[in-house]
């Protein structure tokens, strides 16, 4: 983490220093990261679970190459929409991803709303391997979401809360790791250990009534953009609600939309109130995190609010050299 208080002796501050751009979606982290990455030579890579999907490209906010302005960016369109996508394979490409931006002297720029992707990654959460018995989880994955919440409950409450309502899959993932271990799946998720990089977070923050305006806004312009032609394609290509590609925010609703279980307008109506949710517990994450450096840009320009990120980055290089 980015020491204040001097230098200490420590394999930390001998360490690289990897920069992190976090906070609820809608609120620019991605032109924030790309205009640090111009700056200081950076490579930004992506923590969002729907931008690692192929052709997914309008619901998911992903910046196009001439937004990317030639800066190099990693763990975008890495597997097919078809693929399940774990937080474990985030963290192993993801840290392979920094080591090649060190190797090649670049300064890795972290920039993404998924909170765990981002924890996992930068708070080195270990993770057991997803390989259990095939007839447990055959076993397990075919119960109704109350039967699968109801036991892990009982085995772990802290779990059980911490899973969102549908998410059958983490529900009964963590059974399988409770039957696996004898451990709790809440202590196993919080296995640490230590990473290799000093890292400096930037957390961007909105005044909620303001952010809010403006995710109504972006999803209007997503529509606008073709965000029902991206869905139909998906769709074509033998994409299914049970994929989970198919659960991001946006994609599920306009997918119900064109299987007539709904109207557009519901459609569209939905899909901003889930993401005015999914803000708030993204704010409510990164809020929880530890030596977060935060930028309020609720009336700050992009130009203001790169150029205060970039005094941050600066300062962190600078004790980097002084240690």
């Amino acid at each position: 983490m980015l020491q204040r208080k001097g230098c200490m002796a420590s394999a930390a501050h001998d360490s690289a220093l990897v920069v992190a751009i976090i906070g609820p979606t809608g609120t620019g982290k991605s032109a924030v990261a790309v205009a640090l990455a111009a700056e200081f030579a950076g490579t930004v890579i992506s923590a969002d679970s729907m931008q690692v999907y192929q052709g997914m490209n309008v619901g998911t906010a992903k910046l196009s190459l001439d937004q990317r302005h030639g800066v190099p960016h990693e763990l975008i369109d890495v597997v097919g929409p078809q693929h399940h996508f774990s937080v474990a394979e985030y963290q192993s490409l993801a840290t392979d991803a920094i080591e090649r931006a060190l190797a090649s002297g670049r300064l890795p720029i972290v920039a993404g709303g998924t909170g765990l992707y981002v924890r996992a990654l930068l708070d080195g959460y270990e993770f057991l391997a997803e390989k259990p018995d095939a007839g447990t989880r055959q076993r397990l994955r075919s119960l109704p979401e109350q039967e699968l919440r109801a036991r892990l409950a009982l085995v772990d409450p802290v779990a059980e809360h911490a899973i969102a309502p549908r998410d059958c899959r983490r529900l009964s993932r963590a059974l399988e790791i409770a039957e696996e271990t004898q451990a709790l799946p809440s202590e196993v998720k919080r296995r640490q250990h230590a990473v290799a990089w000093r890292v400096l977070r930037i957390g961007l923050s909105m005044n909620r009534s303001l952010l809010y305006e403006r995710l109504e806004r972006r999803v209007d312009a997503m529509m606008a953009a073709g965000m029902e032609a991206e869905v139909r394609g998906l769709l074509a290509s033998g994409v299914t609600s049970d994929d989970t590609a198919m659960q991001g925010i946006g994609y599920k609703e306009i997918a119900a939309w064109l299987r007539g279980e709904t109207s557009q307008e519901e459609a569209v109506a939905l899909w901003k109130q889930r993401t005015r949710n999914y803000a708030k517990r993204q704010e409510t994450w990164f809020r929880r995190e530890r030596d977060v450096h935060w930028i309020d840009v609720s009336h700050m320009t992009e130009a203001d609010v790169v150029r205060q990120a970039a005094s941050l980055v600066s300062a962190a290089r600078e004790e980097q050299v002084a240690c």
